[in-house]
């Protein structure tokens, strides 16, 4: 039961909307019919009908045009209709939060060193604000290495940044990769193409090679150093260019592409790898935190060359 002040009310008490009334409204708007409803809802039609009539009374307003082929919403309705579906979304989230089960353990969360830094927080506080009896631990590593330690059991779940979404990935968002440069540099104008890698087994070197051997041009690694802020500093130095996902891409650099002389790169994605069994555990809540993350991720603004 949600609380209002009724305005028709002279005595200023407080009413209570029941929200099993809110909604069969909400269900007979969004389907335009009583009979509609009622299957949704899997109550019977003249249920819904006594549902509508009780909130009608309620608020003293009419909220359903019932003239007509199908069924609308009146002038009043339609103001009615937006609140009644925040409300009752505010109601099953709290009953949700108050009926999950209380988790507790440990729960050990897989992400590859290179986005770390732009999701790893967010998700972690979100959980630990949901499960506060749940440790989560992190393990960072390349994609691969976190696949086989996935596979051996070692991690409960992971994110990978892949250029595909292999079978039995789930894939969360499309993260392009983009080659990038210090502001003012001009290492791209050089020949051969000086390459910064963060190591040598750095996963967007393949691509960034094969994409520059397809467009004939010649290249030179200057160096492997193991370390993103190293590789960030000769970058903003002006020493190379390098190639990253464009939601890791650090303030101070900027990027470039076909019109500055470099080929394209290929898509890559962010998947989701989870247990078979996942289901009704703390890994699987993990996992659903995560999805819900990833839905409202915006793509960042990034500083092209001018």
């Amino acid at each position: 039961m949600l609380t209002i002040m009724n305005a028709n009310n002279q005595h200023g008490l407080v009413r209570n909307i029941d929200v099993a009334l809110l909604r069969a409204f909400v269900a007979v708007i969004e389907s335009g019919s009583m009979t509609a409803a009622a299957a949704k809802l899997n109550v019977t039609q003249g249920a819904i009908s006594q549902q509508i009539k009780r909130l009608e009374d309620f608020l003293l307003k009419p909220l359903v045009n019932r003239k007509g082929a199908g069924l609308a919403a009146t002038v009043d309705g339609e103001r009615l209709f937006l609140h009644a579906q925040r409300l009752i979304s505010l109601n099953d989230e709290v009953m949700g939060l108050m009926t999950a089960p209380e988790f507790s353990g440990v729960v050990k969360l897989g992400i590859p060193y290179d986005i770390v830094s732009p999701f790893a927080a967010p998700i972690l506080q979100s959980f630990a604000q949901a499960y506060p009896k749940v440790r989560l631990e992190l393990a960072l590593d390349s994609s691969e290495y976190l696949k086989k330690a996935l596979s051996r059991g070692e991690i409960d779940l992971t994110l990978t940044t892949e250029s595909h979404t292999p079978k039995g990935a789930e894939r969360l968002i499309r993260n392009d990769l983009l080659w990038i440069g210090g502001q003012g540099g001009c290492s791209h104008t050089r020949t051969p193409l000086p390459l910064v890698l963060c190591n040598e087994n750095c996963l967007f070197r393949p691509a960034m090679l094969d994409a520059l051997k397809k467009s004939g041009q010649d290249w030179v690694i200057t160096d492997a150093t193991r370390n993103m802020d190293a590789t960030f500093a000769m970058i903003q130095a002006d020493l190379g260019i390098t190639a990253l996902l464009e939601s890791t891409i650090p303030n101070g650099m900027i990027v470039l592409g076909q019109e500055d002389g470099l080929p394209e790169l290929p898509e890559f994605f962010i998947n989701l790898y989870t247990p078979a069994n996942e289901g009704q555990t703390v890994v699987g809540e993990l996992a659903q935190n995560i999805r819900e993350h990833f839905t409202t991720w915006r793509r960042p603004q990034v500083m092209m060359t001018a």
